[in-house]
């Protein structure tokens, strides 16, 4: 009995730092929400933009400026993504206790690795797709090294999804 007792003590002591950490996550979620609006914005200015100085008719304006947006929409759907994780573990946190929380906590971990190293090489390639087309601006070293960290990150998916780790 003396072993429940402590159990309990434990979990009560360990309520208010487990609270407080949760509501840590509540300016997060509120900043990726600024965030979002701001790139919002920024990316109805861009089409605005090009449509009051006529860059669409031009053929490689109107593919680098897809590739922007695209690329817009991409990173948006990665501060989604954060976002709604935070959200979800804020609420799984309040909801589950224990081992179910630790093993509900690494799936979701680990759908949520899948999912943000794979967006991250869409907006990698689109950076590149997009310096390849603009290559005039850019020197060949720029290519070179944009390319080169493109390939680190298309390594690291292959390392941190085909192979498993033990944890």
């Amino acid at each position: 009995m003396s072993e429940r007792e402590n159990e309990d003590r434990k979990i009560s002591a360990s309520d208010p730092v487990i609270r407080l950490t949760r509501y840590a996550q509540v300016p997060i979620l509120a900043g990726l929400s600024v965030a979002m609006v701001l790139f919002l914005v920024t990316f109805f200015v861009d089409i605005y933009d090009a449509i009051q100085s006529f860059e669409f008719l031009d053929r490689k304006k109107t593919i680098l400026l897809i590739l922007n947006l695209l690329d817009m929409v991409f990173i948006a759907n990665l501060v989604i993504m954060v976002a709604t994780n935070t959200y979800n573990t804020f609420r799984l946190k309040a909801l589950v206790q224990g081992d179910d929380y630790i093993q509900q906590g690494e799936k979701a971990y680990r759908r949520m690795k899948h999912r943000i190293v794979s967006t991250i090489i869409i907006i990698s390639s689109i950076h590149v797709l997009s310096e390849l087309l603009e290559f005039s601006q850019t020197t060949p070293l720029q290519v070179a090294a944009l390319l080169g960290f493109h390939l680190v990150l298309l390594a690291t998916y292959v390392v941190t999804n085909v192979f498993k780790s033990s944890d």
